[in-house]
């Protein structure tokens, strides 16, 4: 299951005169720690706090509010904590790390968690790496996307670094303004003239709206 891809088709994105904006309909603020071992990238520890308005959506079709007084009881919460993660077999999760370009493979979450805060959900999960990885001489980067952009993923603080005090993550912002323009050429270059309900794929979109997060240390580290 993955319920916040279950709202809307893809087809709901595309205006129909074939002009387009991207549009996702789920927005998650992205909180992560990398984690460091012996200096090898071992796990990616990964917090989403979902949009209040997909918390309701979750909270009902969940049935995570028994008593009906608006906020989930966290036993319920215990429970349902990993079924937001619970992916069919070979999707490989809202979340990228690279070494010197080439993707690193991320193991199938663990470590469940959700609580309920602001009136928001918030679920907790950690990536560990199929094989660590030496950050030696490496350029590690991170980031947290979707790449359909059905879901928005923002990073509104700064990630942390988890068994290396001397490293730290550097942001590089992404540019939306040309990233909506690329989006906008490569809807226009599918043909709209069949069904307009039929699904446009568009695979890996998601990743130039996404910031990347450079993993740095000194020296002496």
């Amino acid at each position: 299951m993955r319920p916040h891809r279950s709202l809307l088709p893809f087809a709901f994105w595309v205006v129909l005169s074939g002009a387009a904006i991207a549009h996702p309909h789920v927005f998650i603020d992205t909180d992560f720690d990398l984690v460091i071992e012996d200096g090898r990238l071992t796990a990616v520890r990964i917090d989403w706090s979902y949009d209040e308005f997909y918390s309701m959506l979750m909270i009902e079709e969940s049935g995570l509010d028994a008593d009906g007084d608006g906020v989930p009881e966290q036993a319920r919460l215990d429970a349902f904590a990993g079924q937001d993660v619970d992916w069919a077999a070979g999707f490989p999760g809202d979340f990228s790390v690279t070494r010197d370009g080439a993707e690193v493979a991320l193991a199938r979450p663990v470590d469940h968690r959700a609580r309920f805060e602001a009136d928001r959900i918030i679920t907790s999960h950690v990536r560990p790496l199929e094989t660590p990885v030496s950050i030696t001489d490496a350029t590690i980067v991170a980031r947290s996307y979707d790449p359909t952009y059905f879901v928005a993923y923002d990073v509104p603080g700064t990630p942390g670094v988890i068994g290396r005090d001397a490293c730290r993550l550097v942001r590089d912002k992404a540019d939306t303004e040309a990233a909506q323009e690329e989006y906008g050429d490569a809807l226009a270059a599918v043909d709209m003239g069949g069904d307009p309900f039929e699904e446009v794929d568009l695979p890996d979109i998601g990743i130039l709206f996404a910031d990347s997060f450079t993993l740095r240390c000194d020296a002496s580290s």
